[in-house]
């Protein structure tokens, strides 16, 4: 039988590399079972360069006696599963650690996540991940301090941090570098500085892609119990690698990086906001979001005339929840696809795009507008979701015949559907 099993078994004998892209191509789940087929199953699993950590795999919030054993059990096995690697002299290729436990948990067991980070960095690792639950305004202060050391690994090239993740002062040190960092994405942090977010940028040299979710400066001073709020402004400038930023939360955005192909921002519809991005000339995509023209400094009626010289390059637009104007003529000579969706006060739309190959317009508001095509291409494909009700239904057939000459389209797809009960004597 011994020897039957093993003419059987000839995955087991493979280099070990093949046998951690095995587990890499499984569902977390499946990988830790193959830890019971065998010593050697096991021992791949174990030092399996892409490590992922999660409380709620081990924790599950029983009495308080047993949760304190739980936490015991997970900090136990999360320290003995990073010291293998560092006894070992082993490289992680990703680290991920997901936390969901409450804010008191949270500060106990922060000095463990500190040595969890300090071992990742010393393994090499390439991709740290770090998800705790998302800031308050109301309790700033119960954050986990994120130390400069933990991170600094030259290897490091990804790094992903979100929720109550607090940068101190000691990130404007200008010793901290970032020299193999390529993608950041910060997702509801807290800053001690209004301007330590670009000090840490400034100092990512080969940086290709930042992510910048909502996220928040230190405000002592703060009315009331708000000591935190919003960070106001970024200015991105002398990033050669720079190829994408998606960018969320920020009233005041500056963009000077001649590389950049792709830009994603979402205005914060609270707070007046400014964008500075014309000097970005090989753009390819650009997406505006909840954009205002009551709170917008940065589009004028005349800006999308101009996007042929602005952004000779772009191929793709896509305005969502936005209310700019009432009269809107884009024109474009390299733009293939358009994207427009709830922008609720626009009555006209022009579209003067010779090269256009998609438009899809979702609409869901009270009267529909006027949209003609002044030049399109012949493959070009119009896809027109409309939610109605009743009293709109009237102004259904004005709209289609804008579309009256098939022959300019390579398809027409139109979608009605209804944001009431249905009825069959209204349809």
């Amino acid at each position: 039988d011994t020897i039957m099993d093993e003419k059987m078994d000839q995955i087991s004998s493979l280099p070990e590399t093949i046998l951690h892209d095995i587990l890499s191509r499984l569902p977390k789940k499946d990988a830790i079972k193959t830890s019971v087929l065998s010593k050697t199953w096991r021992e791949m699993f174990y030092t399996f360069p892409i490590l992922s950590i999660c409380d709620r795999e081990s924790i599950r919030r029983p009495s308080k006696r047993k949760k304190d054993q739980q936490i015991k059990t997970f900090l136990d096995y999360g320290k003995q599963r990073l010291l293998r690697f560092s006894e070992q002299g082993l490289a992680i290729k990703e680290f991920k650690l997901k936390l969901s436990l409450t804010c008191f948990d949270l500060q106990l067991i922060y000095p463990d996540v500190d040595q969890w980070l300090k071992l990742a960095s010393e393994c090499s690792v390439q991709t740290l991940k770090l998800c705790l639950p998302t800031l308050k305004e109301d309790d700033p202060c119960l954050c986990y301090i994120l130390h400069p050391g933990v991170i600094e690994a030259r290897s490091l090239n990804n790094l992903v941090l979100k929720g109550r993740i607090r940068f101190d002062k000691e990130f404007l040190n200008p010793s901290v570098k970032f020299s193999s960092l390529c993608v950041l994405s910060l997702s509801y942090v807290l800053f001690d500085d209004e301007g330590a977010i670009e000090h840490v940028i400034s100092h990512c040299p080969l940086i290709e892609h930042i992510t910048l979710k909502w996220c928040y400066v230190y405000n002592p001073q703060g009315a009331g119990d708000m000591q935190i709020s919003l960070v106001k402004s970024v200015s991105l400038h002398g990033l050669q690698k720079l190829k994408g930023v998606d960018i969320q939360g920020v009233q005041k955005v500056y963009i000077d990086a001649p590389n950049i192909e792709k830009i994603y921002y979402y205005a914060d519809s609270d707070e007046p906001s400014k964008m500075n991005f014309d000097s970005c000339g090989n753009l390819r995509a650009l997406t505006l979001m909840n954009v205002k023209n009551e709170f917008s400094f940065t589009f004028t009626a005349t800006w999308f005339l101009h996007l042929s010289s602005k952004f000779p390059f772009l191929e793709s637009l896509e305005l969502v929840d936005c209310s700019m104007f009432q009269n809107i003529k884009i024109s474009s000579s390299q733009l293939k696809a358009l994207v427009l969706c709830n922008c609720s006060t626009m009555e006209k739309l022009e579209i003067d795009t010779p090269n256009l190959l998609s438009f899809r317009y979702y609409y869901d508001a009270d009267d529909l507008p006027s949209i003609s095509f002044l030049s399109c291409s012949s493959q070009l494909e119009v896809n027109v979701w409309l939610n109605m009700i009743h009293p709109r239904l009237y102004q259904l057939k004005k709209f289609v015949k804008q579309f009256k000459n098939p022959q300019k389209f390579s398809s027409l797809s139109l979608s009605i559907h209804p944001c009431f009960p249905y009825d069959d004597e209204y349809y």
